[in-house]
């Protein structure tokens, strides 16, 4: 299966976690994937929602893989014929507000993290976009950065900061990479993104927030900025790289624009009767 996958140029991501729910299913049976029928298949399904608590998201990348192997692989369709996605809630996604995300970046205590965390904020990029980047993909020229083989693997630019570029170059002078910019235990390597998930988890006492901060925070705050700023929907589909428009919608939810031009109900009766009154 690996192979398979490698051969048809999914990324690495995608690749390692098709092989893990089919190991997973493997294990739980004690058996190759290709002996087992479609109600094994559906009460493992059942098994993840009702013992394991699964989350639909979850749920969506274990039916995926099965799909994509019992379809391309053991091209026996039938076992899977029944399976449906399950339906992801469409939430309001959790976002910081600009002077939150400065008080989380001057918490940092390393300039390797602020600038991290910076690059995520500024771009909008995802975590695995953000330790794939090299030197050669910053552009201050024309003050673009190239995300290569970014979600689909596609390549698309985003926008480099005046500020985030100065950062950058200090970051150069002190940590000297190479070729990846974030790299991992040698300079040859590139961070690993739980590495990035372990900064930012560890300073998420800073805020004191109820909801977990994550990298896709810094992505989800960076569009609802742009949204509150009046900028095009499509640029921000572009600078994200969504591949659909409803994508992008959401961060309209999210955005206070349309909630401050409002007129509060109770403000206005309250406002009303008192203009009314002698």
């Amino acid at each position: 299966m690996y192979k398979h996958l490698s051969f048809r140029n999914y990324s690495r991501h995608t690749v390692s976690n098709y092989i893990k729910e089919m190991n997973h299913i493997c294990c739980h049976y004690r058996c190759s994937p290709k002996d087992l029928d479609q109600r094994q298949i559906q009460d493992y399904l059942y098994l993840l929602v009702s013992n394991k608590k699964f989350g639909p998201n979850k749920i969506a990348v274990a039916i995926a893989s099965f799909t994509y192997f019992y379809h391309n692989i053991a091209k026996t369709t039938k076992k899977i014929k029944l399976l449906r996605s399950p339906r992801i809630p469409n939430r309001v996604p959790f976002v910081l507000s600009p002077q939150q995300v400065y008080q989380f970046i001057e918490s940092l205590s390393t300039l390797r993290d602020k600038v991290i965390v910076q690059m995520l904020y500024s771009t909008g990029i995802r975590v695995g976009e953000c330790v794939g980047l090299k030197r050669q993909d910053i552009h201050p020229s024309r003050m673009v950065i190239r995300i290569v083989k970014g979600k689909g693997q596609k390549d698309r630019y985003v926008p480099l900061s005046p500020m985030l570029f100065g950062q950058l170059e200090q970051y150069y002078k002190q940590y000297d990479p190479k070729d990846y910019i974030f790299y991992g235990r040698s300079k040859e390597e590139p961070m690993n993104r739980i590495t990035v998930n372990r900064v930012i988890w560890k300073a998420n006492f800073i805020l004191k927030t109820k909801e977990k901060i994550t990298p896709h925070t810094f992505r989800h705050s960076f569009a609802t900025m742009l949204t509150e700023e009046g900028e095009n929907l499509f640029t921000i589909q572009k600078i994200l790289g969504h591949k659909s428009i409803n994508s992008t919608f959401r961060y309209i939810k999210a955005s206070k624009t349309k909630l401050k031009s409002c007129i509060n109900p109770l403000d206005k009766i309250y406002s009303d009767n008192i203009e009314s009154k002698p």
